[in-house]
């Protein structure tokens, strides 16, 4: 075992020592317990999410994690940046303080070296280091398939999603939304039913050429407060997919 790991072991054991584990409401005070010593003194720490895994092993629940790369990465005084996005010239300009250049390029230095593939980074409008004019910033890491389509070696050429389509609460196109829907990229839609399709219909974004298994049809409220209903590949890595427990944790971190 490992330092970090006998440590967390430890801490474990200190903080779920008053909760009775023997029934189930009692698990789950523990686990809120734990969750709550993490938020307080473990944001900073890279083995965070390490410890919610251990404890949520140890309790039966199933595993939450916490953004925690912007915690470990301090804002400098004055660094300040902004997003500005074109409505006209489909052009976006990033302007920041060398401050808040060399703070953006800490942050995405340890989002290239996180092992959590659920680790991203969210910079929003007004809050340090972004003014109060500035689009909100969200990012990411992908391996090459996910901008390509093109299979690592030996693998699928498009990897099937471990997702249930009833599970899914949002639906998100990360780019090249289909023209004539009234939908803008990167943006959030609650998703209101889901039903099979056999990719066949005139409402449908293909994916891959050709293929007619693995398309859901969606329900959503799209840009002009209308109810849309579409069909998308679970496969399509222009298109991603939320369940209500992932939308959850993106709401944890601004609480």
């Amino acid at each position: 075992m490992s330092k970090p790991a006998e440590r967390y072991a430890e801490l474990l054991d200190q903080i779920l020592r008053p909760f009775d584990l023997s029934h189930d409401f009692g698990r789950k005070r523990a686990y809120e317990a734990a969750i709550e010593y993490a938020r307080e003194h473990l944001l900073e720490e890279p083995h965070c999410n390490e410890f919610l895994n251990a404890a949520a092993k140890r309790l039966g629940f199933a595993p939450i994690s916490f953004d925690t790369i912007e915690s470990r990465v301090k804002v400098p005084k004055e660094a300040w940046l902004d997003v500005w996005i074109s409505d006209e010239d489909d052009e976006i300009a990033l302007t920041g303080t060398r401050e808040g250049i060399q703070y953006l390029i800490e942050l995405l230095s340890q989002l290239r070296d996180a092992t959590d593939p659920e680790q991203h980074i969210h910079l929003d409008r007004g809050l340090a280091p972004m003014s109060d004019n500035s689009a909100n910033l969200v990012l990411f890491k992908e391996e090459e398939s996910w901008f390509t389509g093109a299979a690592a070696d030996g693998a699928e050429a498009f990897p099937q999603r471990e997702v249930d389509p009833k599970s899914i609460y949002a639906i998100q196109f990360v780019h090249y939304p289909p023209e004539d829907l009234p939908i803008t990229a990167h943006k959030l839609y609650r998703v209101l039913g889901v039903e099979d399709d056999d990719g066949e219909s005139a409402s449908v974004k293909e994916f891959p050429e050709g293929s007619t298994e693995r398309y859901q049809r969606f329900t959503f409220v799209a840009d002009n407060e209308e109810k849309l209903t579409y069909s998308f590949h679970l496969d399509d890595p222009a298109v991603n997919y939320f369940t209500h427990r992932e939308i959850l944790k993106l709401a944890m971190r601004s609480v």
